[in-house]
């Protein structure tokens, strides 16, 4: 849900310019466009019509005209769609937040030297074999070694959480 199209530009342009790849008049279209998503988020949120947005039978296209009216212009192409966006999936988008927030979390967990792999109950042998090979120090190390699934990285993640010494 965090990378979508509609938002990319939110994501990249201030990377970009940051690498002098983005001129002055796209930034400021940039800039133009994120105020007018934080006015708009904010006139619907003050008319509790943020609520209303989130129910799948209703559209942004049907507030257009209120909108431009609070924002006193015409929204930039693609605000309104980003609102509605953010809007309908708001759960689903904060859950994925939390979930980015505890894999950066995790990713500088302090595996502890001497760890024996070999005895953690979940994993499979290829994975117990290439972690005791590789030695990780961390588990964003482990993370990536190749053929270290996903899910052998939240057994270890879950075995190091409680504390656990193999």
């Amino acid at each position: 849900m965090h990378l979508r199209i509609d938002n990319a530009d939110e994501r990249l342009t201030p990377i970009g310019r940051e690498a002098g790849l983005v001129g002055d008049d796209r930034w400021a279209l940039y800039q133009r466009k994120q105020d007018q998503k934080a006015r708009v988020t904010s006139h619907l949120d003050s008319k509790r019509l943020i609520q209303w947005l989130r129910r799948p039978e209703n559209t942004i296209a049907s507030l257009e005209g209120s909108i431009a009216e609070a924002l006193g212009e015409a929204p930039v192409h693609g605000v309104l769609a980003t609102v509605e966006t953010e809007a309908k999936y708001a759960g689903y988008i904060s859950q994925q937040q939390r979930q980015i927030d505890r894999l950066k979390d995790s990713e500088l967990r302090r595996i502890p030297s001497g760890f024996e792999f070999a005895n953690i109950p979940g994993l499979s042998t290829e994975a117990k074999q290439k972690l005791e090979r590789v030695r990780p120090q961390t588990l964003g190390q482990a993370g990536r070694i190749p053929g270290i699934t996903p899910a052998a990285l939240a057994v270890l993640d879950v075995y190091l959480s409680l504390g656990a010494r193999a």
